[in-house]
């Protein structure tokens, strides 16, 4: 056991090694490459520096420009995470709700999440709503796909159990489809926060002044 967790330190360990000789023999100017020191020191800088002790712009600054990321994420993906999975689920078990939503859903879902970015910003201006609707709009895509399999995949003999139990046809999503699709709606829940943190990143680049 210790030996594999040594093995896991490996790669990471002689990934520093050859970083902190590249910047000291000054393979690559130190400009573009500075040492892993000098690295955590900015961090340390950043995260606890004091803005009115230190002449450096960032200073201290680290704990809110954290918040206001966090921020925006958590909006973006709650309201992404509502809208999808509630429209996922009725997507997948209602065929008038899926001929509705689901060519719609199609259809945008190829397009990269950036090229919406100069459409927030001409929208919603240099805001957070503009942050929050990138990170919800492009969010919703593997919340909603995911749920979608989810409920349209229920096993038919959960279903016939059901009814055969006394289960109503009108209980049945609340009872047996949501239930069976909760893996599914997991995944895409994960597999949405993880693209939140990334797309809050874009969106921070350009469409608002803080983060």
């Amino acid at each position: 056991m210790k030996r594999e967790t040594l093995q896991k330190f490996i790669i990471p360990v002689l990934f520093i090694f050859l970083w902190s000789m590249i910047s000291w023999l000054e393979l690559i100017s130190p400009r573009y490459t500075p040492s892993p020191i000098q690295v955590v020191g900015g961090w340390w800088e950043w995260i606890f520096g004091s803005a009115t002790d230190s002449d450096v712009w960032y200073s201290g600054t680290w704990l809110l420009h954290l918040l206001d990321s966090l921020y925006r994420v958590l909006i973006g993906f709650i309201i992404a995470a509502v809208v999808g999975v509630v429209l996922g689920v009725l997507i997948g078990w209602f065929r008038l709700v899926s001929n509705l939503f689901d060519p719609f859903i199609q259809l945008l879902r190829p397009i990269p999440v950036t090229a919406w970015l100069p459409f927030s910003i001409v929208f919603f201006g240099i805001q957070d709503t503009s942050a929050i609707f990138l990170i919800a709009f492009g969010t919703f895509f593997p919340i909603v796909v995911n749920s979608t399999a989810g409920a349209q995949h229920v096993p038919k003999v959960l279903i016939r159990a059901a009814l055969m139990l006394g289960t109503k046809q009108s209980q049945l999503l609340r009872r047996v489809v949501f239930p069976s699709a909760l893996p599914s709606i997991f995944t895409g829940l994960r597999l949405g926060i993880g693209l939140a943190w990334v797309l809050v990143i874009v969106a921070e680049m350009l469409a608002v002044d803080a983060g």
